[in-house]
């Protein structure tokens, strides 16, 4: 939305130009000042496109008002407004590349057509302002995420890209929002807090990461803790924000980067914490896990058995989150790769990959960082753990008496001309279907599909001996659909077709 400030002290004038443009221009933003002092202020709080000023103004007249615009970090496009044709103004003007000049009365056309080719001028400037930030921020995440580039080549970018040198120092903010929301609720939302910050430091350099978090570099580190802490709405409450050191140098924004986003890491540990500190968090102390090594083989050795208390206990005993936020977030990744190792790999190893569902749940609680925090990962282990562990208590129990399993294939057979599939017998014996998928296999070396088809073709075998049976009647009562996808299945189990079968029989 393009912003208008019609500035004249006679109110009726600038009313009027007010109704003018908004009649016209109904899409626009379109404010009054009665002076330069008013015009001013109203620029400082809001980014204006298009200042229409009188010359001759009590407090500070036009001429002033364009000096102090010159100052601004993104100066907007000025219309004088003038009774007086006079060479000395247009000279003034001139000299502060003022677009044009009108002269009161305005002439409606006149307004329109320099409105027009303003709009047209800020259309072009800001599809060149956008097409060289997208440029910037691509320049700027290849530099950030290249192992390849050193301080020095960071440098040279730095300078290439015609970066603010900050040479009393900078630090790098990176904003992430928690949970999911949309895209055009925090990109407006990373768009208040750029203006929040660049009014504490207009040369600070924000933009979007790869990861889609706002990253800011800054010499004024007041402005991220505004920019952090004065925002109060609900969307605000999922915002977190990690910092970096101090750096002297711009060789050192990787570094800088780097230790944000570290600092950032600890928002899994800490979910109501808000801001976040490398000097905070390179503190943290360090340790190995072997103990927690030993406990998690415990776990997996007790899985299946009666003692699921200790089970539990024993997670509880590694998800003491107390004292994990006493730690580096590295000894929590490790934790986490342990789990994977030790329990969920192992049990994989022994049930095999028939259970979708349980692939489901681990292809998740695989990777911690899939959570927003550290109680959603230990509920996500704490289920998937105890599923197995239920799993395999199952599985015991049937292994126990192959009666189950045999109660499963003579029903095969007497239902194998049925609409039959696994979940029908799954029910049948009363098992998780699956649980039944990998008994299945195991107990018969093939899968249920193929088992069912062996079935059906050797009763149909038996039926074809009869001449009095004919082959499509014999393709319905094994269970198939139709003659010829009975015949397909025929052929490629006995390599032979039905008739060639029943033709070999009686030679």
């Amino acid at each position: 939305m393009m912003k208008i400030l019609v500035v004249d002290d006679e109110r009726m004038i600038r009313l009027g130009i007010k109704a003018m443009l908004e009649r016209k221009f109904a899409e626009c933003d379109i404010q009054v000042a009665s002076d330069g002092i008013e015009a001013l202020d109203v620029c400082k709080e809001n980014q204006m496109d298009i200042v229409i000023t009188d010359i001759k103004m009590p407090r500070m007249d036009g001429i002033q008002l364009i000096e102090h615009l010159q100052d601004m970090e993104s100066k907007p496009l000025i219309i004088i407004l003038s009774g007086y044709d006079d060479f000395t103004y247009t000279k003034q003007a001139i000299k502060f590349q003022v677009m044009d000049y009108l002269l009161k009365p305005v002439v409606r056309n006149e307004l329109f057509n320099v409105i027009t080719s303003a709009k047209d001028k800020l259309d072009e400037k800001n599809a060149l302002q956008n097409e060289k930030d997208e440029y910037v921020t691509n320049q700027l995440n290849y530099m950030l995420l290249n192992p390849t580039i050193n301080e020095e080549r960071v440098e040279e970018i730095a300078q290439k890209l015609q970066l603010y040198p900050y040479s009393d120092g900078f630090y790098a903010g990176v904003f992430h929002f928690k949970g999911k929301k949309g895209t055009l609720v925090k990109n407006e939302f990373f768009h208040l807090i750029r203006k929040q910050i660049r009014h504490v430091d207009n040369h600070s350099l924000c933009f979007i990461d790869m990861n889609g978090n706002l990253v800011v570099f800054t010499e004024n580190i007041e402005g991220l803790y505004l920019a952090a802490e004065n925002n109060d709405s609900e969307t605000a409450s999922h915002l977190c924000m990690a910092i970096s050191q101090k750096e002297s140098r711009m060789g050192k924004m990787k570094e800088a980067y780097k230790q944000a986003n570290e600092a950032l890491t600890y928002a899994f540990l800490f979910p109501n914490q808000r801001i976040f500190t490398y000097e905070q968090v390179k503190a943290k102390k360090e340790s190995t896990i072997r103990k927690e090594e030993q406990v998690l083989q415990k776990i997996f050795n007790m899985l299946g058995t009666d003692r699921q208390n200790e089970i539990r206990s024993s997670m509880l005993e590694l998800f003491n989150i107390e004292a994990l936020q006493d730690y580096k977030i590295t000894y929590m990744e490790s934790l986490s790769k342990a789990i994977n190792r030790i329990i969920f790999d192992q049990v994989f190893n022994q049930i095999g990959t028939e259970s979708i569902e349980i692939f489901k749940l681990y292809d998740k609680v695989g990777d911690m960082f899939n959570y927003d925090n550290i109680y959603d990962y230990f509920h996500a282990v704490e289920e998937l753990t105890m599923y197995l562990h239920e799993y395999m208590k199952e599985m015991k129990s049937v292994y126990t008496g192959d009666n189950v399993m045999e109660k499963a294939i003579d029903f095969i057979h007497q239902n194998a001309h049925k609409d039959l599939n696994m979940a029908v017998v799954s029910n049948y014996i009363s098992l998780n279907y699956s649980y039944f998928s990998h008994l299945f296999k195991e107990y018969t070396g093939e899968n249920f599909v193929d088992y069912i088809k062996k079935v059906r073709i050797q009763k149909a075998k038996d039926l074809l001996t009869n001449r009095d049976n004919k082959i499509f009647e014999v393709s319905e009562a094994v269970g198939f659909s139709n003659s010829k996808q009975f015949s397909r299945v025929f052929r490629d189990i006995e390599g032979i077709s039905p008739k060639e079968y029943r033709e070999k029989l009686y030679m």
